[in-house]
């Protein structure tokens, strides 16, 4: 273990990637090496319905090393970035407290943008109003629901049903609280910011195996399980996990295995490839690791600084 400076309380490493890239590998190494403790960056690895579909450590890693975040809540249990942040902000003090190194890892470009560049505060929004928006969007349908409560920058239905959520709440369009200076969950703390960046050809072949080891692991018994449960698993941000669908309509008996694999895998290869786009182009301040030898090198060189 290299010698950490005393001023290594207010530090804090953040690993980014592309799905499949080697995160949580390293995350586990660096806490091993460095008395750390890992927190979740995932929005749907923080939910507790698909542990293998998602890439969730397995039970024996978190037993090795602190893990927070993960599994946690049920699939009808919604989660903002806001959210994120605040329980992330209690759980880095906690570790803090403990004189250990919080590690916070994930492909998430958008909750690890927010944790390090802060966020616009929008009042948290009574249950009666996301369903009065949910009712109102089946309702007019989704031309008309954009018309009310989006603009060209908000197509997606997630997002104007935000949009409507907080004008029925506050009476204000989503924008005037997003132009609002931003706040950050954490103050006077250095962070290091790791992406992991291996070459596409390696991420596409690990993306390939990594969904033949989770069927091998179970996978599909595991959204199996899931859909009876959930019927109505569709409202959910879950069933936006990369696999699930397809596995879906395999089990429907839409396609067969082999399509199943073939579509999981590209559309797996497809999301690597905008997510390594979308890290080069939204940090300033990023060190692009060619390897998770690199990047332990660069973490190391941080802490004891």
């Amino acid at each position: 273990m290299p010698k950490i400076n005393l001023d290594s309380t207010k530090k804090i490493i953040i690993i980014s990637g592309a799905t499949a890239s080697g995160k949580s590998n390293l995350a586990i190494k660096l806490a091993q090496q460095n008395n750390g403790a890992i927190i979740n960056a995932d929005a749907l690895q923080i939910y507790q319905d698909l542990p293998i579909l998602s890439a969730q450590p397995t039970q024996e890693q978190q037993s090795q090393i602190n893990h927070y975040l993960y599994g946690i809540f049920s699939a009808q249990q919604k989660i903002s970035v806001g959210i994120w942040l605040k329980m992330v902000a209690e759980i880095v003090k906690k570790i803090q407290q403990e004189n250990k190194i919080p590690i916070i890892v994930g492909g998430n470009g958008m909750y690890i943008s927010r944790l390090i560049n802060g966020i616009s505060e929008i009042p948290e929004i009574d249950e009666k109003f996301r369903l009065q928006a949910q009712n109102l969007y089946a309702e007019i349908g989704h031309e008309k629901f954009q018309e009310n409560f989006g603009n060209t920058k908000i197509i997606d239905k997630q997002k104007l049903l935000r949009a409507c959520e907080v004008f029925l709440q506050t009476g204000k369009k989503i924008e005037f609280f997003q132009q609002q200076p931003p706040k950050k969950a954490l103050e006077n703390q250095q962070f290091i910011h790791l992406n992991l960046n291996p070459s596409r050809d390696k991420i596409y072949q690990n993306c390939n195996a990594r969904f033949e080891k989770m069927l091998q692991d179970g996978a599909i018994e595991e959204v199996k399980n899931f859909i009876q449960k959930c019927p109505d698993f569709h409202n959910f941000s879950i069933a936006k996990t990369l696999g699930f669908h397809e596995i879906v309509s395999f089990l429907i008996g839409d396609i067969n295995k082999f399509e199943m694999k073939k579509l999981a895998s590209q559309k797996t290869r497809n999301y690597a490839k905008r997510q390594l786009t979308w890290f080069r182009h939204q940090f300033d301040e990023i060190n692009f690791c060619d390897n998770s030898l690199q990047a332990n090198e660069i973490a190391n060189n941080f802490l004891v600084s």
